[in-house]
């Protein structure tokens, strides 16, 4: 998946891998119950840089079997991406937790339980990560189409949308905790509602009913995007809980309604779908062959 921008390429793209995924770290160990990054900074610094250096090293590795693919539509390569995708996704978990294992080994403060955990701390780490990139490539103005900044604002209103939630639905409970854990909390569960997870060509013509079919659609997707985050919440420190389907329903509608601009803006965007899963996948590993 295209997204416009200028990557960076060689040692800056494996550096901007390494801060991001870092960041991705650092927020899935202070929200993710049972992956413990703690001990002294110092040793704390040591296990986050440690695990990233080992993710970072399967992305690459990972983006040298992608690049092995042909870049064309034909059945073959379209199988190979179809066959690839599941094995880089399975890759993420099983890579933190043999990085979690090796930094617990060395006598670093590390710790990762149950599988549970292990795969909703990757995908933390993997989203967070991706935010990282968009902010990254906004700030160095590499983002040609705007499509990064589209990304960092789905995830900042993803955020915003279930802060909103948890205020004014009194169904939808964020469980109680120190206010900088809620908020990491809402980040990390944010970096999940906000992708688009596929793309969908809206009949009609004009804003307004464009808007109007957009936000139907966001509203369903966003049903299910909720019973998702709120089941991968279980394994969180606080757990985000909406109570029955009228407030998953009300939520979801919150939800579209303040995400509503960054879809309006997508449609006339050169990239449509925005981004979504499969491009998540593409920052990490190098650019999907077009079958996908």
């Amino acid at each position: 998946m295209s997204n416009g921008s200028r990557p960076a390429t060689g040692p800056a793209a494996q550096l901007l891998d390494l801060v991001a995924t870092a960041v991705g770290l650092t927020v899935a160990a202070a929200v993710v119950a049972g992956f413990d990054l703690g001990g002294p900074p110092a040793n704390r610094g040591a296990a986050v840089l440690g695990a990233a250096g080992l993710l970072v090293a399967v992305h690459a590795a990972g983006g040298a079997l992608v690049r092995r693919f042909p870049p064309d539509r034909s059945c073959a390569s379209c199988l190979g991406a179809l066959l690839l995708v599941p094995v880089l996704l399975a890759a993420e978990p099983a890579a933190l937790w043999l990085a979690v294992r090796l930094a617990g080994g060395l006598g670093l403060p590390a710790g990762l339980s149950g599988p549970g955990a292990t795969v909703v701390a990757a995908v933390v780490v993997m989203l967070v990560g991706v935010t990282v990139r968009q902010l990254w490539s906004v700030l160095a103005d590499h983002d040609g189409d705007g499509a990064a900044l589209r990304g960092v604002a789905r995830h900042l209103l993803a955020v915003a949308g279930l802060a909103l939630v948890v205020a004014v639905l009194d169904g939808a409970v964020l469980a109680n905790g120190p206010g900088w854990r809620q908020l990491l909390t809402l980040v990390a569960l944010g970096a999940v509602l906000g992708p688009k997870f596929s793309r969908l060509s809206l009949p009609g013509r004009g804003v307004r009913l464009r808007s109007a079919a957009g936000l139907a659609v966001a509203t369903a997707g966003n049903l299910l995007k909720l019973w998702l985050v709120t089941w991968l919440s279980t394994w969180m420190e606080l757990p985000l809980s909406l109570a029955g389907f009228a407030a998953f329903a009300a939520a979801a509608l919150l939800v579209a309604v303040v995400m509503l601009p960054t879809s309006v803006a997508g449609r006339w965007a050169a990239d449509p779908g925005g981004p979504s899963l499969p491009g998540a996948v593409a920052e990490l590993y190098g650019r999907l062959p077009p079958a996908l």
